[in-house]
């Protein structure tokens, strides 16, 4: 197959309601498109092409490539996958054990000349292991600490570890809220670009009932679902803590959150430290620091910026190392060109062959 044949047999297959909800709509002409950004040419998987003075070039998939898949981010190993087929590899999918449906479907459903370069499995053995040119590992930290224990010399690796995002408005408003509330509670925060903290550069205190009442108005028409009891507690737990805190120092923290269950939460609190949330529609509130160095360690795993309004707050960011900065609101739906973690999916799945004449 060519690429444009992958290319079309791919949109195709991807222009259902359900696999826009993750991946966005694309046709052919993008998924080309995103070959002649990343990799010079379009034709580049297809035939050699100038390459400077006296070279010849082409890009060949570096097959197969084994996808390490989590069970809470089943968009991220769409976007695996869909990246592996359009350069013609094979695909090894490895699947969590609990399953994923979704994935799973998809790969079921695909035409045949594309299902012939995927193939699943629930265990990896050390040959299958070994067989991998690539390996992409989607999940937490220790995953991934665990899996490039077992990565050989001529294997390529790209974790995709534990990663968040957030949040910063100039001032409070509703229509930011609007906004945020889509990259808080969209997928339950089980993404890397799900918002944990909303900063505010001025006055932060004031956007917390407004963050609350967005985030109870998208409730009661996205419900978040059944969590388990371990993930319930955890939300309870925090929120038991925020209150007592709450109590004894009322000027730095503040609680909103949903009656009767933890369907949702909203905290603030006035230490502009970076804290990860415990998930499922739980979110912070919190003022910009003067210095980027106060929000601590884990600014060393955002993966994405949302803010708003751009046109105000674009330039007070340009210095800072974050891979990527999006308007508020769209921090869950990244353009299908997008560097994931800062690097080219693409370019990092070929390896090049020359021809010097």
């Amino acid at each position: 197959m060519t690429t444009a044949e992958r290319a079309s047999l791919l949109a195709k297959h991807c222009q259902t309601p359900e696999i826009e909800s993750f991946l966005g709509y694309f046709a052919a002409v993008d998924l080309v498109q995103w070959i002649n950004l990343e990799l010079g040419n379009p034709d580049i998987l297809d035939q050699f092409t100038p390459h400077g003075d006296g070279v010849e070039s082409m890009a060949l998939a570096n097959s197969p490539i084994l996808h390490i898949l989590s069970g809470n981010t089943p968009h991220a190993g769409l976007q695996s996958l869909l990246r592996g087929l359009l350069i013609g590899a094979r695909n090894i999918v490895k699947l969590p054990s609990s399953g994923l449906d979704i994935v799973e479907n998809w790969i079921k459903t695909l035409p045949e000349p594309l299902q012939k370069l995927v193939s699943t499995a629930t265990s990896l053995d050390d040959k299958t292991f070994a067989s991998a040119k690539v390996v992409i590992a989607i999940g937490s930290d220790d995953t991934m600490t665990a899996i490039q224990a077992r990565i050989l010399p001529h294997q390529v690796f790209l974790p995709h570890g534990h990663k968040l995002s957030i949040g910063l408005i100039n001032k409070p408003s509703i229509e930011a809220a609007t906004l945020a509330v889509r990259d808080i509670c969209s997928y339950n925060q089980q993404g890397c670009l799900s918002l944990h903290t909303i900063y505010v550069k001025n006055n932060a205190a004031e956007f917390l009932p407004m963050l609350a009442d967005a985030m109870e108005h998208y409730e009661s028409i996205h419900p978040r679902g059944e969590i388990s009891l371990s993930e319930s507690g955890a939300i309870s737990n925090l929120r038991e803590t925020t209150r007592y805190l709450a109590a004894t120092e009322p000027e730095a923290y503040a609680l909103e959150h949903s009656q009767g269950n933890t369907h949702w939460t909203a905290i603030y609190k006035s230490d502009p430290k970076l804290t990860p949330s415990p998930l499922n529609r739980v979110a912070y509130v919190q003022p910009w620091p003067e210095s980027f160095n106060a929000l601590g360690a884990e600014t060393n795993y955002i993966s994405t910026l949302a803010i708003h309004p751009k046109t105000d707050i674009l330039d007070d960011i340009s210095n800072l190392d974050i891979p990527r900065i999006c308007p508020l609101g769209k921090s869950q739906s990244p353009s299908l060109f997008w560097h994931h973690d800062g690097l080219s999916p693409l370019h990092s799945l070929v390896r090049w062959r020359d021809i010097e004449s």
